[in-house]
């Protein structure tokens, strides 16, 4: 969703839009994190969590600084977004660095969605190396940067915000990739909007080696929220560019319009199932007030607190993947953020053969093992 104008998709088109690819998953056997995820970030069921604060141009919501947000919400955002235009041969990124302050004092990682309104061919090797030196000033600070160039690709095309082929967007987008490699703090972050017939994802794919993080922009609007808005939104694209190639999944931007809505969607971008999304690293919260009202902390008192609950106080903790045979003790990994903790825990074996504790079906963590003809995994015992 752009800085300065808003297009809604029908609820038909979300929920439809990831049915289209279909690639085979191959075998991920341990979590693509990603470097630079703030330690002390809000992180609930193992997904950093963050905003897109309001630039207040032409919404309703006023301008909002993350310290603004993070002040009210009670703990640090995990990232920042934020939203530039290339609208010529010289970007000087001043939509960008008019944060600086903020985003370096926030503490988290930005997720510049750098827009080229000018065609896709005009972004060339001088352009993508004018943006690579505005970042540079971000991560000469010590800012994680992941790049969320010509992000909703599929989409803008279709619009006429932006202009060219799909070849013409990987060539611009290789040249953005070839300027920013030198720098090990920024990643590029590949961010199409939902796929239909009429803006399909495929075309735009750069290729797995010029990708470092991939995500998709999904804004559900059925009401009453279906339980089944998360897979329906992500759950092919993670398939197919994700978990195929073993790249991170970050959701760059989101939200639900509606305070009947809201924390219900909130609650399933933190409450997946970790082990079936293993590289979903973190999701982005469009906090804004524009031809609907997304907010979720500087909104209503009952809508923040709802928020709050999920976001803070979050009983889950991730994937827990047992790989206990026989009497072997257990390692249980547990992914929160980028980061991996193990907890070793000793099973006594069953002497009659009969179960009768920890048995199949059970449930199952770190602190209530498994009997140890079986084997904890997604929280039951198999």
């Amino acid at each position: 969703m752009k800085s300065f104008s808003t297009s809604f998709l029908s609820g038909a088109a979300i929920f439809s839009a990831v049915s289209a690819l279909a690639t085979a998953q191959l075998p991920v056997e341990k979590r693509a994190a990603i470097d630079g995820l703030p330690s002390g970030g809000v992180v609930s069921n193992g997904v950093a969590f963050g905003f897109l604060p309001s630039d207040g141009y032409q919404v309703a919501s006023p301008v909002y600084t993350m310290a603004q947000i993070n002040s009210k919400l009670g703990v640090k955002a995990s990232t920042y977004g934020w939203y530039a235009q290339i609208t010529s041969s010289t970007f000087t990124g001043s939509q960008l660095l008019q944060r600086l302050d903020d985003v370096v004092a926030s503490g988290a990682v930005f997720q510049p969605a750098v827009m080229p309104t000018i065609p896709f061919s005009q972004v060339t090797s001088n352009v993508a190396s004018q943006v690579a030196s505005v970042l540079e000033q971000f991560t000469a600070k010590g800012v994680e940067v992941w790049l969320r160039f010509g992000h909703e690709m599929n989409y803008y095309v279709t619009d006429g915000t932006y202009h060219g082929t799909a070849a013409e967007f990987i060539t611009a987008w290789k040249n953005i990739h070839a300027a920013v490699s030198t720098n090990p703090k920024i990643k590029m972050y590949w961010s199409p909007n939902v796929d239909t017939s009429s803006s399909p994802v495929a075309p735009y794919w750069p290729g797995a080696s010029y990708v470092d993080i991939v995500g998709v922009d999904c804004y559900p609007t059925s009401s009453p929220l279906p339980s089944s808005a998360f897979s329906s939104c992500y759950g092919t694209f993670y398939k197919t560019y994700s978990a195929a190639y073993n790249i991170p999944f970050v959701i760059g931007e989101t939200g639900y319009a509606g305070s009947s809505g809201n924390a219900a969607w909130i609650s399933q971008l933190v409450n997946q199932d970790m082990c079936e999304y293993l590289n979903y690293n973190a999701a982005s919260w469009f906090e804004y007030n524009k031809e609907a009202n997304f907010l979720i902390v500087e909104g209503s008192s009952s809508i923040l607190s709802s928020a709050q609950q999920l976001l803070l106080h979050n009983t889950k903790t991730g994937c827990a993947i047992s790989t206990t045979t026989g009497s072997t003790p257990t390692t249980l990994a547990t992914k929160t953020a980028s980061t991996t903790t193990n907890t070793t825990t000793n099973k006594a074996a069953s002497q009659t053969g009969a179960c009768t504790w920890g048995c199949n079906g059970w449930d199952c963590s770190a602190s209530s093992p498994c009997n140890a003809d079986y084997t904890c995994m997604s929280g039951y015992c198999h």
